[in-house]
């Protein structure tokens, strides 16, 4: 069995009971790794943002969430394993979550397995392999979040190398397109996939509405953010066109391997 990791803030409890009842449905036990709480960052963290207009404004919520998933990378090279299963506090698991960890991983070559899905139309391989009672497609875009998946050793390295500067939100780099696109991070994805994030259920009634851990600043910060970012007048033409542009380019290359779809859960 692969060890399993999982993130989650000390201020907030009842997200580990939560993971808790989830990993002992399956009779699972995990390694609780205490996450960075970006609440106890100084105004400092915010200097190099406000002193170099051009840098991309990453939020201390989002630079938190990076620090943290650093902290487990570093743990999975310390421990000697393969392969980790990391996951976030606010995580659903699908059926089978125990038997998928059971599989012999190292059979298949990758940097890093989303186990989770937004729903999202992405790109994906159109064969894929089969993986127990599930398959492995690989992607060839962007799939963002990165509240469940599994990493290798190898990957745990490329990641720690690429979130050095702390420039980007997490699943940017690790589920984004610039890695995946250029071949540098060979990701995959798992199909159905076996977990969801508590906010994206497509049952609303079965979500546990788990508190945020957002506090206000954070939220005015991620406000900021996206205004900031927000073009407007010939800039957001320019880069509507850019977009246009790259959504070609992506078919012209990827059609004839790749096809897009939704990822289910299950």
């Amino acid at each position: 069995m692969i060890p399993v990791y999982v993130i989650n803030l000390a201020r907030s409890p009842e997200r580990k009971a939560w993971m808790e009842n989830e990993l002992g449905r399956e009779g699972l036990d995990a390694i609780f790794v205490p996450a960075v709480d970006g609440r106890r960052f100084g105004a400092r963290c915010d200097s190099a943002a406000k002193a170099d207009p051009a840098r991309p404004l990453i939020s201390r919520a989002e630079t938190a969430l990076t620090l943290s998933h650093r902290r487990v990378w570093r743990r999975l090279l310390a421990s000697g394993a393969a392969h980790a299963a990391i996951l976030e506090d606010d995580i659903h698991l699908g059926r089978g979550f125990r038997q998928t960890l059971d599989l012999d991983w190292t059979q298949w070559a990758f940097d890093a397995v989303k186990l989770e899905t937004l729903f999202h139309v992405v790109w994906l391989e159109r064969r894929g392999r089969p993986a127990g009672e599930r398959r492995l497609h690989r992607l060839g875009a962007e799939h963002l979040a990165s509240a469940a998946y599994l990493i290798s050793r190898a990957g745990a390295r490329k990641m720690l190398a690429a979130t050095r500067r702390l420039d980007e939100p997490l699943d940017h780099t690790l589920f984004g397109h610039r890695l995946i696109g250029s071949g540098a991070f060979l990701a995959l994805q798992l199909v159905p996939a076996i977990a969801v994030q508590d906010a994206v259920r497509p049952n609303v009634a079965k979500r546990s509405e788990l508190a945020s851990t957002l506090h206000e600043d954070d939220r005015k910060q991620l406000a900021a953010k996206a205004k900031r970012e927000k073009p407007k007048g010939s800039l957001r033409l320019r880069r509507e066109a850019a977009r246009l542009g790259e959504q070609m380019r992506r078919w012209i290359t990827l059609a004839p391997t790749m096809r897009r779809r939704r990822v289910p859960w299950e």
